[in-house]
């Protein structure tokens, strides 16, 4: 029986020594890439109790029954074994995880002490990162909960930031994303492009590029032969650059080989108002997230090439949509004026109701007076005096910040940030962009009467924002307009505000989709934004003078935290 590891009082187990030891070393050192994720999950397993901490030690423990007979368990032993078995049982399933986890590491840095690289069974930095391991945890763990961990607003370098534009031989530049070290764009005439943006500071430079037109019309058996029949107006790429996505105006989405561009599948989404206009990747993962102009969100696996599921909801055209590590997403419904958090395991979703109101403008103007009157001072008899009001008539852009908090952007120039906690904006910037200039009476009215000329001159209206675009788990986020105009915003530390930390230069063209890349080598963030001369969803606005389809780059240098100065 003393074989039978069942019946092994486990008091009476050790770790195995040398060999045994030195594999579970070589296991990390090789793999230390995804270290982290694999560190939490196999010391996470789901059952509780002994048979939970069996588990864990499965690989690392024998029987020394016969070895260690003279040991005896005492009484106060016991009792703190049973004392620990009572709190294991309290404890939560994240508790648990936390625990492990810490348990894990303590070990593997007891056992590098121990042998102090003397044994067969030593650490040092080529084996085993043990820093690396902990910050990869800890991240897990924040993305896990959902937590903003990254503190960068203090640290950006905006005024000596390096500013590139690669101009594009395409008609309307839609879209882009960021997928080091490659970039990927897609326009109106049908293009997927792939750049190559390892040199920081430098133009992106095209490796290939694949066209649609008429002859994809229909959907083909051989994947080769499929393509875009008209405009692409988003585009995805997978976590692990395998998988580029594309839709559009088409109503299909098309799979793409991330390294050559080939064709792998076209996939219809609807007949009727089938277009896509948002596409998102849940972090880590190959499920993807479509938002559709038939009022409807498809989710995907890409791996399998098939769809899941179909979520209802929005009562407009779903404008954009943003997802970031938990199974959820947050999409938009245009002139429905509500954003959308989709919980896909539980099948339920939060509806949260914009549509800034006169109501809440008159209250913001009374509290105005009453601190105006307060002060002494004597305030203006109009409301209008304060500042202009202008109605939210749909809201057109979303970003996650990390997965209880998002920012929208609306037609109006407000920038608002939600909660999930309440299904109205914590917080609002109104004309964010500014406001348009005001026409010239003599070119607005033709009335040869100045002064009447003047009165027939239309109000001034805000710029509405055309994307938006949150760095993922971290208090910055940048917003564009269709006046050309890249502003960066910093949350405030318990993310109830914002505040605008400056405004890129250089930008010429209705900015039409945000993204970036965190280089932690060379401490430094890069902006990318995708420059048009139209809107992607229509030709109702003119553009700024002198407005070209580019790629906008910024580089912007990050200073040292606080702490470190």
């Amino acid at each position: 029986m003393a074989s039978d590891p069942f019946f092994i009082d486990p008091s009476k187990k050790r770790k195995r020594k040398g060999r045994e030891r030195s594999r579970v070393g070589d296991k990390f050192s090789h793999k230390k890439q995804r270290a982290g994720n694999r560190a939490a999950s196999d010391v996470a397993p789901e059952s509780s109790g002994e048979d939970e901490v069996d588990k864990v030690g499965g690989d690392i423990f024998e029987d020394e029954s016969e070895e260690n007979e003279e040991d005896v368990i005492t009484d106060e032993d016991q009792a703190a074994r049973v004392q620990q078995e009572e709190e294991e049982e309290k404890e939560s399933a994240a508790d648990k995880r936390r625990r492990l986890a810490k348990q894990y590491l303590e070990d593997l840095k007891q056992g590098a002490s121990a042998e102090g690289g003397n044994g067969e069974f030593s650490f040092d930095a080529k084996d085993l990162d043990r820093e690396i391991i902990e910050s990869r945890l800890q991240k897990e763990v924040a993305e896990q909960k959902g937590f903003a961990y990254k503190q960068i607003g203090g640290r950006l370098q905006i005024a000596g930031a390096r500013v590139t534009k690669r101009r594009v031989a395409t008609v309307g530049l839609t879209s882009l994303a960021v997928r080091y070290p490659y970039l990927y764009t897609v326009s109106k005439d049908m293009e997927l492009a792939k750049w190559d943006i390892k040199e920081s500071g430098k133009k992106p430079r095209k490796v290939k590029y694949v066209r649609g037109g008429p002859r994809f019309a229909e959907i083909k058996k051989d994947a080769s032969q499929n393509g875009h029949s008209d405009e692409i107006l988003a585009l995805a790429v997978s976590p692990n650059g395998q998988w580029v996505v594309t839709g559009g105006k088409d109503k299909r989405l098309v799979v793409w080989s991330g390294e050559n561009l080939a064709c792998q599948r076209a996939m219809l989404t609807s007949r009727r108002n089938g277009e896509v206009y948002g596409l998102a990747f849940r972090r880590n993962t190959e499920q993807l997230y479509a938002a559709c102009g038939d009022l409807k969100v498809r989710t995907y696996n890409i791996g399998q090439q098939a769809q899941l599921e179909t979520l209802y909801g929005h009562q407009d055209i779903v404008e954009d949509i943003s997802a970031l590590s938990q199974e959820r997403c947050v999409t938009v419904g245009g002139r429905d004026r509500t954003a959308m958090l989709w919980k896909i395991p539980d099948e339920t979703r939060l509806t949260f109701r914009g549509g800034d109101s006169i109501e809440k403008f008159q209250r913001e103007i009374k509290k105005l007076r009453h601190e105006m009157q307060e002060a002494g001072q004597t305030a203006p008899r109009s409301d209008s005096s304060f500042h202009p009001f202008y109605v939210e008539g749909s809201i057109d852009c979303v970003s996650m910040i990390d997965d209880g908090h998002f920012v929208t952007g609306s037609d109006n120039g407000n920038i608002s940030l939600w909660s999930l906690a309440k299904k109205k904006p914590i917080f609002i910037q109104r004309q964010a962009h500014g406001l348009q200039p005001s026409e010239i009476p003599q070119q607005a009215s033709a009335e040869k009467d100045e002064a009447k000329a003047a009165q027939q001159i239309p109000a001034q209206n805000p710029y509405w924002v055309t994307t938006i675009h949150a760095v993922p788990y971290s208090d910055v986020f940048v917003s564009g307009s269709w006046n050309g105009t890249l502003k960066v915003w910093k949350l405030s530390e318990g993310l109830r505000q914002f505040t605008l930390l400056a405004e890129l230069p250089g930008a010429k063209g209705v900015v039409n989709r945000i993204d970036d890349y965190e280089d932690e080598k060379n401490s430094q963030i890069r902006i990318y934004a995708a420059l048009s001369k139209e809107h992607r969803l229509g030709r109702w606005i003119k553009a700024p003078q002198g407005s070209r389809n580019a790629i906008y780059t910024a580089v912007i240098d990050l200073g040292q935290p606080e702490a470190a100065k």
